[in-house]
Protein backbone atom coordinates (compact mmCIF):
# COMPACT_ATOMS: atom_id res chain seq x y z
CA UNK A 1 0.00 0.00 0.00
CA UNK A 2 1.54 3.87 -0.52
CA UNK A 3 2.55 5.66 1.94
CA UNK A 4 0.88 8.90 2.60
CA UNK A 5 0.50 11.11 5.51
CA UNK A 6 -2.78 10.01 6.60
CA UNK A 7 -2.94 6.62 6.82
CA UNK A 8 -6.77 5.94 7.64
CA UNK A 9 -7.33 8.07 3.83
CA UNK A 10 -4.58 6.18 1.99
CA UNK A 11 -6.55 2.79 2.85
CA UNK A 12 -10.16 4.77 2.38
CA UNK A 13 -8.91 5.59 -0.99
CA UNK A 14 -7.77 1.74 -1.90
CA UNK A 15 -11.09 0.96 -1.00
CA UNK A 16 -13.08 3.57 -3.21
CA UNK A 17 -10.73 2.76 -6.24
CA UNK A 18 -12.23 -1.19 -5.96
CA UNK A 19 -15.22 -0.75 -7.76
CA UNK A 20 -14.33 1.24 -10.52
CA UNK A 21 -10.91 -0.93 -10.94
CA UNK A 22 -13.46 -4.04 -11.55
CA UNK A 23 -15.64 -1.94 -14.01
CA UNK A 24 -16.57 -5.01 -15.97
CA UNK A 25 -17.98 -7.04 -13.25
CA UNK A 26 -21.24 -6.83 -12.34
CA UNK A 27 -22.23 -5.06 -8.83
CA UNK A 28 -22.78 -7.46 -6.57
CA UNK A 29 -19.22 -8.91 -7.47
CA UNK A 30 -17.84 -4.99 -7.40
CA UNK A 31 -19.25 -5.30 -3.49
CA UNK A 32 -17.85 -8.47 -3.28
CA UNK A 33 -14.57 -7.21 -4.71
CA UNK A 34 -14.09 -4.78 -2.01
CA UNK A 35 -15.42 -6.85 1.09
CA UNK A 36 -12.46 -9.32 0.04
CA UNK A 37 -10.18 -6.46 -0.36
CA UNK A 38 -11.14 -5.39 3.51
CA UNK A 39 -10.51 -9.23 4.52
CA UNK A 40 -7.52 -9.19 2.71
CA UNK A 41 -5.60 -6.02 4.59
CA UNK A 42 -6.93 -7.01 8.26
CA UNK A 43 -4.49 -7.39 10.35
CA UNK A 44 -4.72 -11.39 10.85
CA UNK A 45 -6.75 -12.40 7.47
CA UNK A 46 -8.89 -15.57 8.13
CA UNK A 47 -8.21 -18.96 5.80
CA UNK A 48 -10.27 -19.17 2.84
CA UNK A 49 -11.94 -21.89 3.76
CA UNK A 50 -13.42 -19.71 7.00
CA UNK A 51 -14.19 -17.06 3.95
CA UNK A 52 -16.42 -19.31 1.83
CA UNK A 53 -18.53 -20.29 4.48
CA UNK A 54 -19.22 -16.95 5.84
CA UNK A 55 -18.84 -14.76 3.14
CA UNK A 56 -22.11 -13.35 1.82
CA UNK A 57 -24.46 -14.72 -0.26
CA UNK A 58 -25.69 -12.43 -3.29
CA UNK A 59 -29.20 -12.15 -1.93
CA UNK A 60 -28.63 -10.72 1.04
CA UNK A 61 -25.94 -8.02 -0.58
CA UNK A 62 -28.87 -7.23 -2.74
CA UNK A 63 -30.93 -7.17 0.21
CA UNK A 64 -28.52 -4.51 1.88
CA UNK A 65 -27.70 -2.62 -1.43
CA UNK A 66 -31.96 -2.10 -2.00
CA UNK A 67 -32.38 -0.57 1.87
CA UNK A 68 -29.83 1.42 1.51
CA UNK A 69 -31.09 3.16 -2.20
CA UNK A 70 -34.32 3.19 -0.87
CA UNK A 71 -32.95 5.29 2.50
CA UNK A 72 -31.06 7.56 -0.30
CA UNK A 73 -32.48 10.62 -1.37
CA UNK A 74 -32.36 9.98 -5.05
CA UNK A 75 -33.42 6.35 -4.01
CA UNK A 76 -36.72 7.87 -1.95
CA UNK A 77 -37.25 10.25 -5.02
CA UNK A 78 -37.24 7.22 -7.39
CA UNK A 79 -38.48 4.57 -5.39
CA UNK A 80 -41.25 6.51 -3.63
CA UNK A 81 -41.95 9.61 -5.57
CA UNK A 82 -40.87 11.61 -2.51
CA UNK A 83 -38.91 14.73 -3.71
CA UNK A 84 -35.54 15.38 -2.48
CA UNK A 85 -34.37 17.34 0.06
CA UNK A 86 -31.52 18.87 -0.80
CA UNK A 87 -29.29 19.71 -4.28
CA UNK A 88 -31.83 19.02 -6.87
CA UNK A 89 -33.64 22.59 -7.04
CA UNK A 90 -32.73 25.67 -8.90
CA UNK A 91 -31.28 28.64 -6.46
CA UNK A 92 -32.68 32.22 -7.12
CA UNK A 93 -29.05 33.01 -6.71
CA UNK A 94 -27.88 30.32 -9.63
CA UNK A 95 -29.71 33.07 -12.31
CA UNK A 96 -30.11 36.35 -10.24
CA UNK A 97 -27.24 38.81 -9.19
CA UNK A 98 -27.16 41.73 -6.78
CA UNK A 99 -25.11 43.54 -9.36
CA UNK A 100 -25.87 44.65 -12.51
CA UNK A 101 -24.61 42.92 -15.80
CA UNK A 102 -22.22 44.93 -17.38
CA UNK A 103 -21.58 44.13 -20.93
CA UNK A 104 -17.35 44.05 -21.21
CA UNK A 105 -17.25 43.13 -24.98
Amino acid sequence: MPTTNNAIESANARIREMPGNHRGLCLIRRIKAVCWWCHQHTEHPESAAWLARHAWRDEQIEHLYRQAWERSDEGRQQVFGLPARYGTGIDWNESHTSTPWRNTD
